[in-house]
């Protein structure tokens, strides 16, 4: 019985550091968004350069390219911004269930395990001290 709850609760406990390493690559994926969505901010605002000294400069045909490729790079940091908060918001609902769910069945498989380990001692006690009577006629 006591097999069975040490399996159980290493069971528990792999699961548990499952779900630790998964939200270490899901916080990894979020740095690389986030990065990404950065990077593509920072293009952004060359373009918008570009495109202001075009203007200045008077190239018509510059100009339409750097719009275009202003309205491609917008959609660009929106896609991104998109994808950070939607990975952002599902980080932290895992988090709550993993607070809420493997926190508490972790602890109850703690608990559990402990409360048998215990019941097991008293029992072991009661045998000896059923048994004493007859060692003190034995010795």
């Amino acid at each position: 019985s006591s097999g069975i709850n040490a399996e159980y609760g290493g069971e528990t406990i792999k699961d548990y550091i499952s779900i630790i390493q998964s939200a270490k690559a899901a916080f990894d994926e979020r740095v690389k968004i986030f990065s990404t969505w950065e990077s593509a901010q920072s293009t952004l605002a060359k373009k918008r350069e570009a495109k202001n000294k075009a203007t200045a400069q008077g190239k018509a045909e510059r100009v339409a390219q750097c719009e275009e490729d202003i309205k491609f790079w917008e959609g660009k940091v929106e896609k991104c911004q998109e994808d950070f908060e939607l990975i952002s918001k599902n980080l932290k609902d895992e988090i709550r269930i993993f607070e809420e769910v493997w926190v508490r069945e972790v602890k109850e498989a703690i608990s559990s395990y402990f409360q048998k380990t215990i019941d097991n001692q008293r029992k072991i006690v009661g045998h000896w001290k059923e048994f004493l009577p007859e060692a003190k006629i034995i010795n």
